[in-house]
């Protein structure tokens, strides 16, 4: 009984580590690099559009998305939504700040896992069932309706927060810092990247909202 307590104790160590890791490495890179590359808006339809070709026609694609993107997010989205049953934030052993990013945290990913999916249908779906494709024109259009604009604002703000705190998690979780001084630091600089990720994100959604506006 004992020895079957330690295995299931070490299989949950190293899922939570799974998890974490899945968060930040695969996803969070391919987060930034996603929504940097989206800035493109801004330059117009001609530079987004040749962009979204390029990248299409890239060798592979189809497996290294599903590999370094599916994958990683269907792992990390189902263990974060059973995790969020077994673990609550304890008041008397955490200050109020660290429980109330904890909390956040947990709803940002509930969030994130309505957002994805409303994401998919926008930018794959809908072009598909209108016999269109995915372009600046499509995503200029959708940025300018209320409803599209508020979930995509709001779905930004909670990729944003959810990637920083998790990095911030990361670094304590795999031992990066282990010094009272190294997390206040690492704190901070999760803000700097919650900054940057809402900066990029905004930034792209400005470029195609404008085109319509």
């Amino acid at each position: 009984m004992e020895n079957c307590q330690s295995l299931y104790s070490k299989k949950s160590f190293w899922l939570g580590k799974l998890f974490s890791l899945a968060g930040v490495v695969p996803l969070g890179l391919y987060v930034i690099v996603h929504l940097y590359q989206n800035l493109r808006s801004l330059s117009g339809a001609e530079a987004f559009d040749q962009h979204l070709a390029e990248s299409r026609s890239f060798p592979l694609i189809v497996p290294i998305t599903i590999l370094v993107i599916w994958i990683p997010i269907v792992f990390h989205g189902l263990y974060g939504l059973f995790g969020i049953k077994k673990t609550r934030a304890n008041l008397m052993q955490f200050p109020y700040f660290e429980n109330l990013k904890y909390t956040i945290q947990r709803l940002s990913g509930i969030g994130l896992l309505i957002f994805i999916p409303a994401h998919i249908y926008k930018t794959r779906i809908e072009p598909t069932l209108s016999q269109s494709s995915l372009n600046f024109h499509h995503m200029s259009e959708a940025l300018n309706e209320p409803l599209t604009l508020g979930v995509y604002l709001l779905g930004v703000l909670g990729v944003a927060f959810h990637l920083a705190n998790g990095f911030w998690q990361f670094s304590i979780g795999w031992g990066l810092v282990r010094t009272e001084r190294g997390m206040r630091r690492m704190q901070f600089i999760s803000y700097g990247v919650f900054v940057a990720l809402l900066t990029l994100g905004y930034g792209a959604i400005w470029g195609f909202y404008r085109a319509h506006a």
